[in-house]
């Protein structure tokens, strides 16, 4: 038991020292690289600052959305009989099932994009002063059309869900609820709690590679370009709180 004990901490310190390990050779690698131009544009625009980046997750959101809403319109408003809804198909999932589950995923992915799209145009419209090629009309118009498609977004997801809830009655989701996603997976049996638990660990690990290479990354634009505090505090106190989470509740589930 020992050394399996022992083996496990070594496994889960590897990825704290890979990290660490990438750090120092993109110093090393950097402090060999002369500084890249001071005057690089990073603002992706064409007219004005930033436009060209607001206009790639605008298209995203359109893309996403419509995609969504054909996935929905193949779907039964009531979910067919059994024998026509899978017919002579060996698979566990009916198609009207695989086009509900890709407008649930779509959906989400939607919501995600709306509300990042707002956030930054209410930095830049907040910002706006220091911009020297960003006048407030542009900064207003895209904040009001992330506004507006936030509302576009929320409405589809909601008539996604209530799509869900018809083919799934007994795991209806409640978006009104705080603990919707908890209240969920209460409803799931065992097999799909195992897939949910085996998908979540999954999540955890590629979460920590990420959180990695963020760090490394911001940790290289710093050498590179200036000094940039904030990014690499705000991605350890996120890694330090999923790494703290797991262990909490890896510590719960033992002791119960």
């Amino acid at each position: 038991m020992k050394n399996s004990s022992s083996s496990t901490i070594k496994k889960r310190l590897r990825l704290p020292l890979y990290a660490a390990g990438g750090a120092v050779v993109g110093f090393l690698g950097a402090s060999g690289v002369s500084k890249l131009p001071s005057d690089l544009n990073w603002t992706l625009s064409v007219y004005y600052d930033y436009d060209l980046l607001f206009a790639i997750l605008a298209a995203l959101v359109v893309v996403m959305t419509v995609w969504n809403i054909f996935s929905l319109s193949r779907t039964p408003s009531v979910p067919p009989m059994e024998d026509d809804a899978y017919g002579d198909s060996d698979s566990l999932i009916s198609p009207a099932e695989r086009s509900l589950g890709k407008a649930m995923i779509l959906s989400g992915f939607s919501v995600i994009l709306t509300f990042t799209w707002a956030a930054l145009a209410l930095s830049l419209y907040a910002s706006n002063r220091t911009m020297p090629n960003s006048p407030e009309l542009f900064n207003l118009l895209n904040f009001v059309a992330s506004c507006i498609s936030i509302i576009i977004v929320v409405v589809v997801q909601t008539l996604t869900v209530k799509r869900y809830n018809r083919y799934y009655p007994e795991r209806t989701l409640d978006l009104n609820s705080r603990n919707m996603k908890k209240d969920h997976f209460e409803k799931l049996d065992e097999g799909e709690k195992w897939i949910v638990y085996r998908a979540a660990y999954r999540s955890f690990q590629m979460m920590n590679v990420l959180l990695g290479v963020g760090m490394v990354s911001m940790v290289l634009y710093s050498m590179l370009f200036t000094f940039a505090p904030f990014p690499i505090v705000m991605l350890s106190v996120i890694w330090i709180a999923n790494i703290g989470i797991y262990y909490r509740e890896t510590y719960r589930a033992s002791n119960q």
